[in-house]
């Protein structure tokens, strides 16, 4: 598989695409922006991924997000156990992961030897 994607500002213009294409409201493409800045810029600050791949689609009513990348296990939609931390302390896994965690109605994660997918449900 080729990962396509190497920067944030890929999958934005992608996003914008999406977005146009399926008639989606400014304040659920803005939402849809987040969740994926939130889990890409995680996926390429935490790991060894070079690049990802991008695919939205429209399935009932709602937008599923589908990241996929190659590296080491690392599931960028959960935060690391920790001690309770006030929100100026919060570092990975803190308080953007509690937003994507709030827009996304279901969020899947799966792992295999070659590829890391990264699934998030947006109802819109």
């Amino acid at each position: 598989m080729d990962f396509k994607m190497h920067s944030l500002h890929d999958a934005f213009v992608e996003i914008q695409k999406y977005c146009k294409k399926q008639s989606i409201p400014k304040e659920a493409c803005y939402n849809i922006n987040l969740v994926c800045e939130e889990l890409i810029v995680n996926l390429l600050k935490y790991t060894k991924a070079t690049g990802y791949n991008l695919n939205l689609s429209a399935e009932a009513g709602s937008t599923v997000i589908h990241i996929s990348y190659r590296a080491e296990k690392f599931n960028p939609t959960k935060a690391p156990e920790r001690k309770q931390e006030s929100v100026e302390k919060m570092e990975y896994g803190g308080l953007g992961l509690v937003l994507v965690n709030s827009l996304a109605s279901e969020t899947e994660y799966k792992y295999d030897e070659k590829q890391s997918l990264n699934v998030i449900k947006i109802i819109l």
